[in-house]
C-alpha cells in the first residue's frame, strides 16, 4: 500500500503528463496522415494531369519503363485508346485499371492502394500508391513533432518534483518539529506558511494539543492535590498505630482501635473521593451517555445516606415526580446524587429533617435538596466548589471534596448549582438541567426514610 504522499503525487502527475505525450503523438499522427493524403492526392492529380499531353507511342517505354524510381514509389501506367498499355514505370507491383475517372481505394494482396485515373485524348492515365507509403510518411511527420515532447515532458517531471516537495515543505517542517520536541511539549504547532487545504488537519491537530495540555495540567494538579491530602490522615494513622503499641491496658487499646477504624474510614472515604473527582475531569472522562432514571438514582442515593441517617435519626423526606429522564452518564448522575445526601446527612444534627425534591419546569428539571444543619454562609457558598476548601468551624471527616465533585458532574451535563439558604434552616442545593425529549413528568405521592 502506498504510503508516499510525494511519491503518490509524482506518479499521479507524471502519468498525466505521459498521457498528455501519448494523446499529442496521437493527435498529431492523425493530422499528419491527413495532411499527407491531402498532399499526396494532390501530388498525383497533378502528375496525371501533366502527363495527359505526353507522347507514348514508342513501344519500348513499356517493355523498359522511361521513369525513374519515384520517391514515393507512385505507379504510373498509360493505356491507349484501345486498351494497349503503353507506359508503365519501374515500380515493382502495380493495380489493375480502373474503369471509373477520379480516386478510389483498392485493396490488393501487397496492402491497400490509392488510385487516380484520368481519361485524355482517348489515353487512360492512372497513377497509384500504396497506403502504407502514405502511413510511413506520417508516422514519420508525427515522429518528428514529438521528438521535442520527451524532453519537455522530462523538464516538466523535475519541475512537478520541484512543485511538490515546495508545497509538501510545511508537513515536512509539522514533522520535524514534532519529532524533535521532547516528552512534555504541547505547545501549538505553527501555522506559518501551511495552505489552506493543510490548516484544518493543523488547527485540529493544535485543539488536540490544547486538550492533551488541560488533561496533563489537571492530572499534575491531582496528582499533587492527591499527595498533599493524603498525607496528613496517613500521618494520623501512623501515629495512631504507635499509640495502640503503647497502649498498656484492654479499655486504652479498645479505644486506640476505634480510633484507628475511624481514621482508615476517614482515608478511604479521602480515596474514594478523589478517584471520583478524577473520573469526572472532564478531559480524562469517558463515560457512557445514555438515558438516566433521575427518581431511580434518587432512590438509590437515599437508601446509600439511610444507613447513615438511621444513626443519627436523621429523616429523609422525598416528594416530587415518578417518571422522568436525562441524557447522560448514570454513573456520574449517581455519584452526584449520593454527595448531596451524604453531605446534607453528614451536616444534619441528630433527629434533623432531610429533604428531596423533584419537579419539572417546562423542558428543565430540577433537583431541589434542603437540609437542617448549620448551612453556608453566603461569602463562602462560590468557595466549596473549590477543591479540598472546607467551611470554617465543619465538624471533622470530611474531605472538602463532596461540592467539587457535584460541581464537575454538572458542568459536564450542562446542568447548574446552585446554593441557597433553607427553609429547614440549613442548606438548599437546587440542580437544574435538560429533560430528555419525551420524558414525562409524572406526579407521584411523597415518602419518608429515616
Amino acid at each position: 500500500m502506498m504510503r508516499s504522499l510525494r511519491v503518490r503525487l509524482l506518479l499521479l502527475l507524471g502519468a498525466e503528463i505521459i498521457v498528455a505525450a501519448v494523446i499529442q503523438f496521437a493527435t498529431s499522427y492523425g493530422a499528419a496522415r491527413h495532411e499527407a493524403n491531402k498532399l499526396f492526392d494532390y501530388h498525383m492529380q497533378q502528375m496525371a494531369s501533366a502527363l495527359q499531353d505526353s507522347d507514348f507511342q514508342e513501344w519500348d517505354w513499356y517493355r523498359h519503363g522511361v521513369g525513374n524510381d519515384d520517391a514515393y514509389d507512385f505507379a504510373i501506367q498509360v493505356w491507349d485508346e484501345n486498351g494497349n498499355k503503353r507506359y508503365q514505370s519501374s515500380v515493382a507491383h502495380f493495380p489493375p485499371k480502373q474503369e471509373a475517372p477520379g480516386f478510389s481505394t483498392m485493396a490488393l494482396a501487397d496492402g491497400d492502394w490509392r488510385v487516380y485515373a484520368l481519361m485524355a485524348h482517348g489515353r487512360t492515365i492512372q497513377v497509384a500508391q500504396n497506403m502504407e507509403v502514405r502511413r510511413d510518411r506520417a508516422t514519420s511527420l508525427a515522429l518528428k513533432t514529438l521528438s521535442p515532447t520527451i524532453p519537455t515532458s522530462l523538464l516538466l517531471l523535475l519541475a512537478t518534483w520541484g512543485v511538490v516537495s515546495t508545497a509538501l515543505s510545511p508537513l515536512k517542517r509539522i514533522g520535524e518539529d514534532l519529532t524533535n520536541r521532547d516528552v512534555g511539549s504541547l505547545a501549538p504547532v505553527s501555522e506559518r506558511g501551511v495552505p489552506t487545504e493543510v490548516s484544518g488537519l493543523t488547527s485540529e491537530l493544535n485543539s488536540l494539543l490544547t486538550r492533551l495540555s488541560h488533561a496533563l495540567e489537571s492530572q499534575q494538579r491531582f496528582v499533587a492535590d492527591a499527595a498533599h491530602e493524603l498525607r496528613s490522615p496517613l500521618t494520623a494513622l501512623r501515629l495512631q498505630v504507635q499509640t495502640l503499641m503503647r497502649a498498656k491496658d484492654e479499655e486504652t487499646r479498645m479505644q486506640g482501635v476505634q480510633r484507628l477504624l475511624g481514621g482508615i474510614d476517614r482515608a478511604s472515604r479521602l480515596v474514594e473521593q478523589l478517584l471520583n473527582l478524577a473520573r469526572q475531569d472532564p478531559p480524562l472522562q469517558s463515560g457512557v451517555v445514555k438515558r438516566v432514571d433521575i427518581p431511580a438514582g434518587l432512590e438509590l442515593a437515599t437508601g446509600d445516606a439511610a444507613r447513615f441517617a438511621l444513626v443519627k435519626n436523621v429523616e429523609i423526606q422525598y416528594e416530587g415526580v415518578r417518571d422522568m429522564e436525562v441524557v447522560g452518564d448514570a454513573e456520574g448522575w449517581q455519584i452526584m446524587l449520593r454527595n448531596l445526601l451524604d453531605n446534607a446527612v453528614r451536616y444534619t444534627p441528630e433527629n434533623g429533617t432531610v429533604r428531596v425534591t423533584l419537579q419539572a419546569e417546562g423542558n428543565m428539571g430540577v433537583v431541589t435538596i434542603e437540609d437542617s444543619g448549620p448551612g453556608i454562609g453566603e461569602q463562602d457558598r462560590q468557595r466549596v466548589f473549590d477543591r479540598f476548601y472546607r467551611v470554617p468551624g465543619s465538624p471533622p471527616g470530611g474531605s472538602g471534596l463532596g461540592l467539587a465533585i457535584v460541581k464537575a458532574i454538572a458542568d459536564r451535563h450542562g446542568a447548574s448549582v446552585t446554593l441557597d439558604r433553607s427553609d429547614l434552616g440549613g442548606l438548599m442545593v437546587r440542580i437544574r438541567f435538560a429533560l430528555y425529549d419525551g420524558s414525562r413528568a409524572n406526579g407521584g405521592s411523597g415518602q419518608q426514610a429515616g
